[in-house]
């Protein structure tokens, strides 16, 4: 990163994390790239730019603008519904016809309504599987039941979405109301799989990492990768009143939606080159995804695979990890990114913390002339 003006962003997070969270593990690491300069600061001792963590729903930008980059090859075309077949005359699906996808609605959600978190299907990462269903699960988070007994257990695809399809649940009809929804992702991270003929994460090897020299970000699939890659920040989660450090982590279960190992150095150079149309999406495919609309609800404004609040920070996306809170942001007027992230997960206040960062960001941004 090339050396900053005389702007101490680290006094600010310093007295961020003193006012909410004195005396508690964990801490504030910012980057931020601006015209004038680049700026990095972390209230935990020896953090770097190149220090590991897990950036959870930031993944999801990276499923987006897997689905844009094949909707601008020509490959497939986000407003089809998810049962048609792909362009180009081969006759296959976007989603495999077999029991595993046989979900509720399957014939009308479109592939724009799973980026919108529009589509209505049952968030199976998120909720408790009604008592009435006919499974040994029934009552439970699925995801959790399974990590009970088998804590190195390796999810798949195939078996998230056959949970949805073997109970046929359904949150709500598609199309009518925005609930943010991990499970949209792992469709959209199938129907990347069906239409590139390539597993998911090699994809967006292929596509992504590679080509905007991500070399220190990665996507555990195996249920056993549960160590961060050093060096790495320990993440602490505070919930009921205690806190826990809980670093390692099996994160197999969010293959599509939030299985994102990154650095602060390369989260926000991904944020920046895709929001300027330099991570191989075109700015044509850009605009569309930054097309915010009303959600009614905490989110504010969602595009396609962009979160577009506050309006002041520009787009990005949140990620909410039991250890780790993130906020990654490019401002296209200002030319202004920012990655702000938290090693303490506050489940206890999740409103609350995500207020405390957006200020923090407002604060950072001032103190440097933005």
């Amino acid at each position: 990163m090339t050396p900053p003006r005389a702007v101490d962003i680290g006094s600010v997070l310093d007295s961020q994390w003193k006012a909410r969270y004195a005396g508690s593990p964990g801490g504030l690491t910012a980057v931020m790239i601006t015209p004038t300069g680049e700026y990095f600061a972390s209230t935990v001792a020896g953090t770097t730019p190149a220090t590991h963590f897990r950036g959870a729903s930031t993944t999801k930008m990276f499923t987006a603008a897997a689905i844009m980059l094949l909707d601008q090859r020509g490959q497939l075309k986000i407003d089809d519904v998810v049962t048609a077949t792909m362009p180009g005359g081969s006759g296959k699906r976007y989603l495999p016809a077999t029991s595993e996808y046989s979900i509720p609605y399957k014939g009308q959600i479109t592939i724009r309504q799973l980026l919108q978190h529009r589509s209505g299907v049952f968030d199976v990462a998120n909720e408790d599987i009604p008592a009435s269903a006919p499974a040994p699960y029934a009552g439970h988070r699925y995801i959790a039941w399974v990590m009970e007994s088998d804590g190195d257990h390796t999810f798949t695809l195939d078996e998230l979405i056959g949970v949805m399809a073997s109970n046929q649940l359904v949150m709500d009809p598609p199309g009518i109301v925005f609930r943010y929804n991990d499970a949209g992702y792992w469709l959209l991270a199938k129907i990347v799989e069906q239409v590139s003929g390539k597993p998911f994460v090699q994809f967006l090897r292929d596509e992504f990492v590679v080509s905007n020299g991500l070399a220190d970000t990665s996507f555990p699939e195996l249920g056993t990768t549960q160590s961060l890659p050093a060096p790495f920040i320990d993440g602490y989660l505070l919930q009921f009143g205690k806190i826990s450090q809980v670093t390692q982590q099996n994160v197999s279960a969010g293959n599509g939606d939030g299985n994102i190992v990154t650095t602060p150095a390369d989260l926000s150079r991904w944020t920046r080159r895709l929001l300027r149309g330099e991570a191989g999406v075109d700015a044509k495919q850009v605009t569309r995804m930054r097309e915010c609309v009303p959600t009614g609800n905490f989110f504010v404004a969602y595009g396609l695979g962009l979160e577009c609040h506050p309006a002041a920070f520009g787009w990005g996306h949140n990620g909410g990890n039991p250890g780790y809170f993130t906020v990654a942001r490019h401002e296209i007027d200002t030319g202004v990114t920012v990655v702000l992230l938290t090693t303490l997960g506050d489940y206890d206040d999740v409103p609350g913390v995500t207020a405390w960062l957006y200020d923090t960001i407002t604060k950072v941004r001032t103190a440097a002339g933005y």
